[in-house]
């Protein structure tokens, strides 16, 4: 079973996550300390108000987040961003990116949002099976994104 909360309620998976970026991510958290980057999940530890991140669990196990920011650092005119999508290897094609998205999709709309974007490499097919329409390629350090918007 897959449950999606506050990363608020769960600040001692922050060093869990610390990890996994780093991995996911090595060139753009190469210069980035344990403390800074645990510092910077602090600060989207909140419910009401942007950023606010959301971990998933498989049966109580730490496996996946997702962020709801203001800022789209690679088109910044295109706010807020569903980002940041993460799920742990062993256990993707189990839904947990999907879920972790549909419930992105849910907070932003409870924050009175009516439109939010995303951009991404990988996550395309959740996206479109969401129901999240294809708006342009932005290329972002040499890499192409397809950046996508949802009419909440």
């Amino acid at each position: 079973m897959i449950t999606i909360n506050f990363l608020a309620d769960h600040t001692d998976s922050i060093p869990t996550l610390v990890v996994w970026f780093r991995t996911q991510w090595s060139d753009y958290y190469a210069d980035s300390t344990q403390a800074e980057m645990e510092q910077d999940f602090l600060e989207d530890t909140s419910r009401d108000r942007l950023p606010c991140r959301l971990v998933a669990f498989e049966e109580n196990q730490l496996v996946g987040t997702i962020i709801l920011r203001e800022q789209n650092h690679t088109a910044p005119e295109y706010q807020p961003e569903l980002g940041g999508l993460l799920v742990i290897e062993s256990h993707r094609g189990h839904g947990i990116g999907t879920e972790l998205v549909r419930a992105g999709m849910k907070l932003a709309s409870d924050l009175g949002y009516e439109m939010v974007y995303a951009t991404t490499v990988s996550a395309v097919g959740i996206l479109e099976r969401l129901g999240w329409e294809y708006v342009k390629t932005i290329i972002h350090d040499d890499e192409p994104l397809a950046l996508y918007r949802c009419t909440l």
